[in-house]
């Protein structure tokens, strides 16, 4: 067994905590992707999509929006959009007043998927985050990020916490 990793001196606890909180969203995304896959389901990435999708509006999004809003460049997110189209999971449409642009949308074969992958994905929630967190400190935790989207976030990302929001796919109205 290794002893503790020695840190620069000084090291600001801030600069600490940072290294700790990317080294935890890797192998927690790392983790629920492989459980996914293990259930057969769709990937933790194609998962964000999808989602992403059936939050919008009319659960339909131009491919910029829905780029933007998962941090793909244009051209990684019609490579994706181009899978999840072949694979069934997605509609891609023309706009009819403009050519240029182009909408997707949930199709059936992905909203199924989605909700599969929901029940997967809730439960490796709980295996790789929430069981190891109180309830106070899921609350402090909301309450720390929901302040640093405020900061560096955009208007969309505003009231995220007070709104519960989660990655439990919504149901079709």
């Amino acid at each position: 067994m290794s002893g503790p990793i020695e840190t620069e001196a000084g090291a600001r606890p801030q600069q600490v905590a940072w290294r700790l909180f990317l080294t935890v969203h890797a192998l927690a995304c790392r983790r629920i992707d492989s459980g996914l896959l293990a259930e057969e389901c769709i990937s933790f990435d194609d998962y964000d999509v999808l989602l992403t999708v059936n939050e919008a509006a009319g659960e339909t999004l131009r491919m910029s929006e829905l780029a933007e809003a998962v941090l793909l460049s244009n051209s990684g997110m019609s490579r994706r959009v181009a899978r999840l189209v072949e694979r069934g999971l997605l509609h891609r449409d023309q706009c009819t007043q403009d050519g240029r642009v182009f909408r997707v949308r949930l199709s059936r074969a992905g909203r199924r998927a989605l909700e599969k992958a929901w029940e997967v994905y809730s439960g490796l929630i709980e295996e790789s985050f929430a069981a190891h967190v109180s309830e106070g400190e899921a609350k402090m935790l909301g309450g720390i990020f929901q302040r640093l989207l405020d900061r560096i976030g955009s208007e969309k990302h505003r009231g995220l916490l007070a709104a519960g929001v989660t990655d439990a796919p919504k149901r079709k109205s």
